[in-house]
């Protein structure tokens, strides 16, 4: 979802499980796993030139895997990972996780990981006009 007008990390987290939920790759649970888990693991990640976030929760409520991709209009506001929540990171793009096999998790979030350490790859995402446009860039990175 690109242009997403949202103004806080919670209601980009909303926005993007509804339509995971849309989707039914997720049920309407999800969401508040998602909350919860960012609260006492932020999912923030310090990237250059745009910090990214990816949050996720264990597969209760996953039917299917999916990544919803979301880039906001203007920045929204996650800790950053591996802090106690008290570093903030202003953010415009969020790929929100939702992992049904467990043992996946890990190996998925080192390759968004490795993904997204392309600084001009960040850059495209923000200027992207549609999610199409956006997922053409991370695919062309992909088959790079």
């Amino acid at each position: 979802m690109v242009g997403m007008d949202v103004s806080d990390a919670y209601s980009a987290i909303q926005e993007l499980t509804e339509a995971l939920v849309q989707s039914r790759h997720v049920t309407p649970e999800f969401a508040d796993d998602v909350w919860e888990r960012e609260q006492t693991f932020p999912t923030g990640l310090p990237t250059q030139p745009l910090a990214v976030a990816i949050p996720h929760a264990d597969p209760d409520h996953v039917n299917r895997s999916a990544v919803c991709l979301g880039v906001t209009k203007s920045p929204v506001q996650f800790a950053q990972m591996g802090t106690d929540g008290s570093l903030i990171l202003d953010t415009r793009i969020i790929f929100l996780l939702a992992i049904k096999e467990r043992e996946k998790q890990v190996q998925m979030i080192q390759q968004l990981v490795n993904l997204i350490q392309n600084p001009g790859l960040l850059e495209e995402l923000v200027k992207a006009s549609s999610t199409g446009q956006a997922l053409a860039q991370i695919h062309e990175i992909l088959s790079a």
